[in-house]
């Protein structure tokens, strides 16, 4: 039987590992934390359940939806009991509703100069739909000839970029426009404008890792100091010195980690993986003991304009099974740069930070909280930045590749929960055909 050890415990290793192992091949799991799950981890706090990393799952996730209903899980989606935005501006909630072309030409916080310019966007989508894929961001690679943030200001003026482009980006991505290919967005917008229904798992999204993770062979707290590869196989090494050989590693880290742990990389693999890039933010959610705290919305997009040091702020009420009754929880992303300043203090230190951030919105009940769990992410999401697809389409039409080593993650298809999993079929697909159909000496 062929081994293969994936590296790396998140939901692309753990799809990775549940489809090869279906396939027929000996798996082990290696996660360097002590549970697995990664970015899409729940946890409880009393009576309240908090999700790290991934907040929601779309109705158009079609990969996850067909896992969820093999896993048996379909009961335990549930549709989010509102999924209405907002944005902030001149320090109030204003709705915002951008799934679709006439849902923005009703939206209430653009003028209607800025209105008369947004006809250019429906015509780009129009004229690049071809190459606008959700699954499939590389084909965008002819688009990514700018930064969001250059193409929106000159295409479509200052109060687009403020109020429609960065605050519903920085607040879902945790990155600012500068960071972003004009592709990224294109692609993004056009998925929008498909519609989609929101939901989460009873009892938190770290459900569909959990259950994943008990049908594998996984090793926690396994810290992996290299990985290497040879004409014979692939061996790990653990930072404990142990040694742990296969037929191939899926390497499921965060991008940004391979060229390190990996010795063997073709030149022109390393060469994309130095330039992986990760959003850093922290998270902080704060549980109050008042309903009244509730604002009504499910997500708020804050722009710089507002001086208010977060990206965005979430609601976890509309989650079924997330908020005891009679409370309150918003969910928090600190901006990078206030993250930064921030990410070595303490705990209560950047708890008091975060209140005095949502202080500055219209919400009630902040003097009635409880508790304040703060999570921080050195490496959140990939960065789409401009010239990252060109670089990622390169990467992915490679002729010299490594042979032993296979990769997964949300930086090769996009920044989503849909796109890490979507990245551990696609490594799972590929060890398959490249060790079953003799692309390596391996005979199975």
């Amino acid at each position: 039987m062929v081994k293969v050890i994936v590296v790396g415990g998140g939901i692309a290793g753990l799809t990775a590992g549940y489809t090869l192992q279906k396939d027929g091949f000996d798996v082990e799991v290696l996660e360097r934390n002590d549970v697995a799950g990664g970015r899409m981890r729940s946890e409880r706090h009393g009576d309240f359940v908090v999700d790290r990393g991934a907040q929601f799952i779309a109705s158009s996730y079609r990969n996850m939806k067909a896992l969820v209903d093999e896993l048996g899980l379909k009961p335990q989606v549930r549709r989010l009991k509102t999924g209405r935005g907002a944005t902030l501006r001149d320090g109030k909630f204003v709705s915002g509703n951008y799934a679709g072309y006439k849902a923005i030409f009703r939206a209430k916080d653009l003028s209607l100069q800025s209105k008369l310019r947004l006809p250019r966007i429906i015509l780009e989508l129009r004229r690049n739909k071809h190459l606008l894929d959700f699954y499939a961001i590389e084909k965008a690679a002819p688009l990514d000839d700018a930064s969001a943030y250059d193409w929106a200001l000159g295409r479509f003026g200052r109060e687009v970029l403020d109020y429609l482009i960065e605050p519903p980006f920085a607040s879902t991505f945790t990155v600012l426009p500068e960071n972003l290919s004009r592709a990224f967005v294109l692609a993004t917008i056009d998925y929008m404008f498909g519609g989609f229904r929101l939901s989460s798992f009873d009892g938190g999204n770290g459900l569909l890792t959990l259950t994943l993770a008990s049908k594998l062979r996984v090793r926690t707290s396994a810290e992996v100091s290299r990985i290497s590869q040879s004409a014979e196989g692939a061996a790990v090494t653990l930072a404990n010195g142990e040694t742990l050989n296969a037929d191939a590693v899926v390497v499921a880290t965060p991008g940004n980690h391979v060229a390190r742990l990996c010795d063997a990389l073709r030149d022109g693999e390393r060469r994309f993986f130095e330039g992986v890039r990760y959003a850093s933010s922290i998270i902080c959610f704060v549980m109050t003991s008042d309903l009244e705290a509730d604002p009504g919305i499910y997500g708020l997009g804050i722009g710089r304009k507002e001086n208010v040091r977060l990206y965005g702020m979430a609601m976890e009420n509309p989650k079924e099974g997330a908020v005891p009754p009679g409370k309150t929880m918003f969910n928090c992303a600190i901006s990078e740069a206030f993250a930064a300043d921030l990410m070595h203090k303490s705990d209560d230190e950047i708890a008091s930070a975060a209140l005095d951030e949502l202080g500055k919105l219209p919400l009630k009940g902040l003097d009635k909280t409880e508790k304040v769990v703060v999570h921080r992410w050195p490496e959140l999401v990939p960065q789409f930045y401009h010239g990252y697809i060109r670089s990622l389409a390169d990467f992915k039409t490679r002729g010299d590749r490594s042979d032993r080593l296979f990769f997964a993650g949300d930086y090769l298809v996009g920044p989503y929960t849909e796109a890490a999993l979507t990245s551990g079929l696609r490594a799972a697909a590929d060890v398959k055909e490249r060790l079953r159909s003799g692309a390596t000496t391996i005979a199975v």
